[in-house]
Order: structure tokens, then sequence, then C-alpha cells
């Protein structure tokens, strides 16, 4: 790798250096410094709706059991027997009031707390030897929940969620809140794919540029309504805290002509008008603007969409997708993806929006498998000694004296937060990759070793 201080520098004047996207160096830095830091989302609660439910996620090499105890209270633990050390839990989701260590027995309720430990007087001297009160397995180091948006943190002193997120928790909204019982979520499909994480985090962030070329055989064949592809340059990228996103132009009409045109039912838009601020509505009704695909720094990433689902209807019927990126080493990631619908959606909807999200971004979807074939290209082109020569341009919507090439929305045209531009252009790439570079500045994330049994910790760092 070259020397980091030059490739960050270079990445914060908008020239990425290619090989970023499959280097083993940069990627040991990504889990020391950035993975240890940032919240990652790793479940939401309809996939834990009742006590006693569980799900296991990985957050790169570690394993996490997120459960609902019988009292309903939500817990984040690392998947690790306090004993040896095997996995407690191997199945990947259910439902258990405990949890039973299999290579020898030891047991724990499904908040985390130790409950069984055979022949504890014989083998330990019960108490004396080995105290069982207060011991519970390991608890992420920080949890957090948005919107029913469950988060860990490998960092104990993390700020709160909704300080972390920052102006992006409102567009978050638009995904997660459209009525009183929020969402529920189908999945996760999982599928790996031979492509570096920040390229499809890159991608859902801002990436309205590659439409018209990577995806114009979806519009061609009638999938959407839309008579091209190059119609995504009207509307605009907007970056807001921690995460930014995109945005389609929808035709003139008020606020409830402009939701049916994107296929929503009356009864579901009465719901939404009762849910969003009303700067959040003024982004669809006054401006005329409708989220699309966004990303939460780091691998996070949303769509909304709305497709044709019937091939003998102009209709068309919106979709709600989430993801994670997750790493697996510098040139493989697992996709996490869940198809999310509003809790009180009409069941007919919620069949169709399911279908057409499994059509469009699903483990075989249309826009999945283009999408999918060009990262795969990249990183494995950056792998080479090449790569290391060249410089991506990444200026899109720059001037050479860093002026852009179209001014910023004003609040009198967008009234969302952070800041919006018309157009193509990559400033949510760079904002994206400047959150990335902040953090690989920073040094170890200082941690705490729990010594089962003893009480005593000892510091260190990761």
């Amino acid at each position: 790798m070259a020397d980091l201080d030059e490739v960050l520098a270079d990445v914060r004047r908008g020239m990425i250096p290619a090989h970023i996207y499959n280097d083993a160096e940069i990627f040991r830095l990504e889990k020391e410094r950035l993975f240890s830091r940032a919240w990652l989302f790793v479940a939401h609660e309809s996939e834990i709706p009742q006590a006693g439910d569980y799900v296991v996620r990985r957050v790169l090499d570690d394993s996490f059991i997120i459960s609902r105890d019988q009292s309903g209270e939500i817990h984040a633990m690392f998947n690790m027997c306090l004993h040896r050390g095997m996995q407690v839990c191997r199945a990947e989701q259910g439902n258990a009031s405990h949890f039973r260590c299999p290579y020898h027995g030891w047991s724990y309720r499904n908040d985390g707390r130790i409950v069984g430990l055979p022949f504890h007087k014989e083998a330990y001297g019960g108490e004396a030897g080995f105290s069982k009160k207060g011991q519970t397995l390991l608890p992420a180091p920080a949890m957090d929940v948005y919107n029913g948006l469950i988060f860990i943190s490998m960092d104990p002193e993390a700020p709160p969620l909704v300080d972390y997120l920052g102006d992006f928790a409102f567009y978050i909204d638009y995904y997660t809140k459209q009525s009183p019982s929020g969402i529920e979520l189908r999945g996760p499909q999982r599928w790996r794919v031979k492509a570096n994480w920040k390229i499809g985090a890159e991608n859902f962030a801002g990436d309205m540029y590659h439409t018209p070329q990577t995806h114009t055989s979806v519009v061609e064949i009638g999938l959407f309504r839309e008579p091209k592809a190059e119609k995504r340059k009207d509307g605009n990228t907007y970056w807001a805290g921690r995460g930014g996103g995109t945005t389609y132009k929808l035709p003139e009409g008020s606020l409830e002509e402009r939701l049916r045109y994107i296929g929503y039912p009356d009864e579901m838009i009465k719901r939404m008008k009762d849910m969003w601020s009303d700067a959040q509505l003024e982004v669809v009704g006054r401006d005329g603007f409708m989220i699309s695909a966004a990303s939460a720094f780091p691998n996070m990433s949303f769509v909304h969409n709305w497709p044709k689902v019937e091939e003998d209807s102009d209709d068309v019927l919106p979709f709600i997708s989430l993801r994670t990126w997750v790493p697996i080493s510098e040139d493989e990631t697992e996709v996490y993806s869940w198809f999310a619908v509003d809790k009180e959606a009409p069941e007919e909807f919620k069949d169709l929006s399911y279908k057409a999200y499994l059509m469009c971004f699903g483990s075989t979807g249309m826009f999945e498998q283009d999408d999918v074939e060009n990262w795969v290209s990249l990183t494995s082109t950056a792998g080479g000694s090449m790569a290391k020569r060249l410089l991506l341009n990444s200026r899109m919507g720059m001037l050479k004296d860093d002026s852009p090439v179209v001014e910023a929305l004003s609040p009198e045209q967008f009234a969302g937060p952070g800041v919006a531009h018309v157009g193509y252009g990559e400033y949510n790439q760079r904002h994206l990759l400047e959150e990335w570079a902040a953090h690989l500045e920073q040094g170890p994330v200082a941690v705490k070793s729990h010594q089962v049994g003893v009480g005593a910790e000892q510091e260190g760092t990761v």
C-alpha cells in the first residue's frame, strides 16, 4: 500500500487510488479503525417479534445473537460460550428461552445470563471457584435502535445512534415510518460477490450516472413507465449527516397525485401524511422529489422504486429494500438483503411489492445482476500492480477550482436537510469516502477484556 496520508489526501480531492478497492492492508485498517467504531445495522425488531425470538448475525469476524427476552427487551450478545469459546447458538434464527453450548453443556437465558453449569460444585467448588452470579454472554459494546432498526457498535464510547445518523435520519423515515406500526421485514436473502464492500455502498449512495448505461435493458423491456433511463438526471443527490441518496423527479401534481403516481393506495397515503413532518411532505408535495436509493455510512443501503408488476398493465407498484454490505475480505462481500413493507399495508399490496423487489433487487433481480458484473470487474482489476499507479477521477460535478458545476438547491427548492444537487455528480461518493478517510486516520478503539468468573477487566486495543 502507498503511504496512508497520501492515499487519504488523494481521496479528499476526489482522485481515488484505484487499489483501495482491493488492498489487504487497507482492509486491515478498515477492520481496525472503521468497523470497530461505526454503528452497523444487524436486524429489525420485526424479525424478533415474540419473546424468545432470535436471529444470529455476523459483523465481519464476529457472530452476535440478537434476541428478545421474556420481558420483551432486546439484546445483542457475542455468540461465544464463556467456558471454551464454542458458539452457543448455531441456528440462524428461531425461538428459545435458553441457549445451551453443545461442547460442555453450559446454558444461558435468552438475555445472556448463565443459568446452567454441569458439575458446578464438583468441577469448580461451586461459587467459591466460579461465581455464576452476574455472569452473562458478552454483550455488544453498544446497541441502539432507530425506527425499529437495530444497530450495534464495537465502540463502547460510541455516540447515541440518532446523533451518529444526524440529518440522514430525516430520509430514513421515508423508508421505515409510513404508519404508526412501522415496517416489517422479509428475509434476509444472502449471497456473496467477489467485490469490495465500498463499491456497492458508493453506488447506492448516489450513482445516478450508471443507470442509463448499466440498466438500459431494464427500461427497454418496459419494466418502467419512464421512456428513458436518462431521466435520472432530473432528480437530485443529497447528503445529510452520515448518509445520502438519490431522488426521482415526479410529474406536476399535488402530494396525493404524486404518491399515487408511484403506486401507493389512498389508505397508505393518508397514513404517510399523518406520520411525516411538514418538511418531509414538502420534499414530495412541493418540490416533487421522491427518494430512491441511499446509503448510511458505512455499509447500510436502501432502495425505493416502483416498477410494473403485471405484464398487461401500465400500473406500477413501489417496493422498499434495505441491505448491508458485510466485508469478508478486501475482494469479497456478503450481501444481506431484506424486503421491507409497511405493516399496515393491504395484503395484496405486500404480495405485489415483494414480487417487485425480487424482480429488481433480489438475489437474481435484473438490477442486481447488472450491477454485480461491474463491481466484480472493478475489484478484480483493482488487485493488479497497475492499479497502484492509477488515480480514478471521482470529481464529477466539480470544476478544476473545486467550485460546483451546478449550484446546490436552495431551501425554497428542496425542503430536506443537507446539501442537494440536481443532475449527475459524484458528490455523495466523495462524501462517503471522506467519512471513510476520517475513520482511517483514527487509532484503534480502546477496549477492556473481560475475565470470566473473576470480575477483573484489563485495558487493551483492537
